[in-house]
């Protein structure tokens, strides 16, 4: 290989870690930031009173289009007809909390106009994420997508860390479960919270609702074909 033909190569091999290095483009779509108070205010389940549900209201708008929010929270278990469960809008944050000794589960539901969430690179580049701040191992977080020919997909996963974290649900995982659901006419988010089994007194709290879709980065495949090119000319060269 002659000096230009290595220093070409060279190059490109700069090129091509700069492209690994470099952040992707993401378009975020924010479902809910939670900046809009639940009309009702705190919504509080106790043995007096199972169920608690917060009328729909306008929560925000995606691609130009209004999203509205309702809650539900239903009661499982409460021994102490002094203890409860609460679910509550503050400070721009969710939050989900049981008393000692109770367990719940809360249901958000996001509706709007279909919009398209899937990435022009593919199902396997994007996701719904819940910016978590805070949350009690034993919890479980749902999300359910439906699409505007009413095509919908389940998803579950468990918390396996307290703390802030992002849980992260891939689009490939609902198409897995329902190969038929668009991902270019979503028109409902219903996000569920609940308790393993036996566990009681989870809380949890997040702060934005979103669906993320990453795109590749062009310089990383521009400069990965240029690798190949320069490699495949070296060998016929030899």
């Amino acid at each position: 290989m002659n000096i230009s033909s290595k220093l070409i190569a060279a190059a490109l091999l700069i090129v091509s870690f700069a492209g690994f290095a470099s952040p992707v483009k993401s378009e975020i779509i924010v479902i809910d930031n939670f900046n809009t108070t639940m009309g009702k205010g705190i919504l509080r389940v106790s043995p007096f009173q199972t169920t608690d549900v917060q009328t729909a209201e306008t929560s925000g708008a995606v691609k130009g289009n209004p999203i509205t929010r309702d809650i539900t929270l239903n009661l499982q278990t409460s021994p102490n007809p002094f203890l409860e469960a609460n679910a509550f809008i503050f400070d721009d944050k969710f939050a989900w909390s049981n008393d000692t000794d109770v367990a719940s589960d809360v249901t958000l539901n996001h509706q709007f106009a279909p919009i398209n969430v899937l990435s022009p690179y593919g199902s396997e580049h994007g996701s719904v994420i819940l910016d978590v701040l805070a949350v009690d191992l034993g919890a479980n977080a749902t999300i359910t997508l439906v699409d505007s020919n009413d095509q919908s997909a389940t998803f579950s996963q468990s918390v396996t860390a307290g703390g802030a974290q992002q849980l992260t649900f891939n689009y490939d995982d609902f198409l897995s479960i329902n190969s038929s659901l668009d991902l270019t006419q979503i028109k409902n988010v219903t996000t569920k919270l609940s308790q393993d089994s036996g566990a009681t007194a989870v809380d949890f709290q997040m702060d934005v609702l979103i669906f993320n879709t990453p795109e590749p980065s062009s310089i990383m495949l521009f400069s990965l074909a240029g690798i190949g090119f320069a490699s495949r000319r070296r060998r016929k060269q030899s």
